[in-house]
This record gives C-alpha cells, sequence and structure tokens, in this order.
C-alpha cells in the first residue's frame, strides 16, 4: 500500500511542472500506484524492472518527494587523486613529448593502476599537455638562432637611410619601409596532406604530376609577389627582387630570408643592394623562423584536395590561393609582435 504523502491534485501538478524527466518518471510511478496500480505493472509501463519499482516506493513511503529524487554520487572515484596526478605531471615535464602508450606504462609502474589508452588522453588533457604531430627541427639549428635573428634584424634596422638606432620606432620611418619576407616551395599536383571523410575509398582523380617552382613574397605592409621560375638560382632570384620592386615602387624594403646558396650569392647582394632592398638572413636550418612558411603549408592544402585536368588549371589554383593567403596579418603577427614589437601597431592593425 502506498503511503499518500500527497493528494492527487498536488502529485499531477507536480507531474505538469516538473522539468526533469528522471524525477517526472518517479512521479508518474507513484500516480499510477495511487490509481490502485500494481508495483509490478506500474514499473512495467515506464521500462522498468520489478525491483526497481519497489525501490522507489521504498523511498517514498520513507522520504516522500526527497526520497524519489536522483541522487548522483558522482560515479566511480578517480583512481588516481589530484595529489597523485602531480607526480607524474613532474616526470613528464622533464621530456618534451611522450606516446600515450609510454605514460600509460609509467603510471602503471609507479602507481600499479593499469589504464585504458583513451583515459590516459584524458588524464594527459586534464594536465594542460597538448596532442598534436610535432614540429620537426633540423638538429644543426643553433639553440640561440632566436637570438641571433633579433641580432641581425637591429643590423638591418641600422642601415635603413642611414637613421639613428633610437629613432627607429618612430612611425614615419615604419610608414617608409615595406617589410616582408621571401621563400620557394614546389607545390606538386599529387599532394597528399588533408585527411578527408568519406564512406568508401577516398580517391581525387587528377591528371598527371605537375610540380611547380614557386618564389613568394609575403608583406604585411606592401604588395605581396608570386611567380613560377624554371629553377632557384641566383639568376631566378635576382628576376624575382625585380618583380618585388616593380610591385612595391617606392618605399625601402627590408626582406627576411633564409641561406639558401642563391640567396647569399655576390650577383643576388648586388642586385638588392642597387634595388635598394635590404637583406636580413635567418639563422641557418630555422625555416620555422620565417612566417611564408605557414602560407606554403595552407597552400599545399588547397592543392591537395583541389582537382584540375591541365597544368594551366594547378598553376591557376595556386596562383589564386597565394593572392588570397597573403592578405593575411595572421601568418605575420605574432612574428612581428616577438622580433619587430615596436613595429607591430603599425603593420598589423
Amino acid at each position: 500500500m502506498v503511503v499518500k504523502h500527497l493528494s492527487e491534485e498536488e502529485l499531477g501538478t507536480l507531474i505538469k511542472h516538473e522539468k526533469s524527466k528522471r524525477f517526472a518518471e518517479r512521479l508518474f510511478f507513484i500516480r499510477n500506484l495511487y490509481a490502485g496500480e500494481k508495483v509490478e505493472i506500474a514499473a512495467k509501463k515506464l521500462g522498468r524492472c520489478k525491483t526497481t519499482g519497489y525501490l522507489w516506493l521504498s523511498r517514498w513511503d520513507k522520504h516522500g518527494l526527497e526520497g524519489l529524487k536522483p541522487a548522483f554520487g558522482g560515479g566511480r572515484p578517480a583512481r588516481l587523486s589530484s595529489a597523485q596526478r602531480e607526480e607524474p605531471k613532474r616526470k613528464l615535464q622533464g621530456r618534451n613529448h611522450w606516446t600515450a602508450k609510454e605514460v600509460r606504462q609509467l603510471i602503471k609502474d609507479d602507481f600499479g593502476q593499469n589504464y585504458h589508452l583513451v583515459s590516459v588522453s584524458r588524464i594527459l588533457h586534464s594536465l594542460g599537455m597538448r596532442y598534436g604531430k610535432p614540429y620537426p627541427r633540423d638538429h644543426r639549428r643553433p639553440d640561440d638562432a632566436e637570438a641571433k635573428l633579433t641580432s641581425s634584424l637591429e643590423d638591418a634596422l641600422k642601415t635603413l637611410d642611414d637613421i639613428e638606432a633610437e629613432n627607429l620606432s618612430q612611425t614615419r620611418v615604419v610608414e617608409g619601409v615595406v617589410f616582408g619576407f621571401l621563400d620557394e616551395c614546389s607545390p606538386r599536383s599529387d599532394a597528399n596532406t588533408v585527411k578527408l571523410w568519406s564512406f568508401e575509398k577516398c580517391d581525387i582523380v587528377k591528371a598527371t604530376s605537375y610540380r611547380a617552382n614557386t618564389f613568394g613574397f609575403y608583406t604585411p605592409n606592401g604588395v605581396s609577389v608570386m611567380d613560377f621560375m624554371e629553377n632557384s638560382k641566383k639568376e631566378s632570384v635576382c628576376r624575382f627582387l625585380g618583380e618585388i620592386r616593380r610591385s612595391n615602387p617606392e618605399a625601402r624594403i627590408m626582406l627576411i630570408l633564409d641561406n639558401f646558396r642563391s640567396h647569399r650569392a655576390n650577383m643576388t647582394v648586388d642586385k638588392a643592394e642597387q634595388l635598394g632592398i635590404t637583406l636580413t638572413f635567418l639563422p641557418p636550418y630555422s625555416p620555422d623562423l620565417n612566417p611564408i612558411e605557414q602560407l606554403w603549408r595552407c597552400i599545399k592544402r588547397e592543392v591537395s584536395t583541389a582537382f584540375f585536368r591541365s597544368e594551366e588549371e594547378f598553376l591557376s589554383i595556386i596562383k589564386n590561393a597565394f593572392s588570397q593567403l597573403s592578405r593575411r596579418l595572421s601568418f605575420a603577427a605574432n612574428w612581428i609582435q616577438k622580433f619587430l614589437p615596436q613595429w607591430f601597431n603599425h603593420l598589423c592593425n
């Protein structure tokens, strides 16, 4: 016999306004008992077993509404406490990268807990670690590459129109300089760098394999330039410097580029001086310090998913992608903030 803590009218009003589906379900159960139904039948109507029905009835009889409210205990307690998680965290900080299997073994050795790899990933995420592909760096890259680049930039700035170093932060100087990055890239028509969703085997039909030797000049405050060259010899570099100058005819040009042999050739250096272009070379084996590398990466992604039937269409895709992507300041913003903070507001706002 069910204890009637509430009248049928009060019970009906509660059901009508209750927002919790779990609680409303239990109120329906009690109302059915009020109507004279047996526990087994009332529970079955709600898709519940007899045992659950008797449990609800017992709680209702003893505690009324409070006894019916769902009581969540927060789930099974964590096998590693917050304090215990700090111990592997200190060990993990001793290396730059880990695999989930290595971390699982570390936890098993230290605490005797054998986690699933999915659980290990959750733990690492809660510790503030990130999951992604590592960026490869050449072992010959100097440890102080960023400091060397900063020093090279300071030297280059001092050569701009013989202006005193203490005046270099003035807006009038910045406005008189086009600042940009040069690099070459060779996108391939058969590039395959993007993962795609597909119900069956994912195929992209393309024409014969093409390769485009592409020169690019990316600038946040001037006119970006791109062209296709037969090769990357010093003659081609000099020709491209001329294109940069024709597209930016008035201002002094400050150009960041790597140490490729044709970039450092005497012919290239002389041509740059003739055109009023100041060359600033990156530290050796440091392509990650050239923001245009991110632009090339985006272009390769565009090519990877594009369909084309001819070399002309392939080159057109690269040209259009460069034209659109080179308008973004985001590729260079962090670089400028880090290495030319005194110019950031003018170049990136």
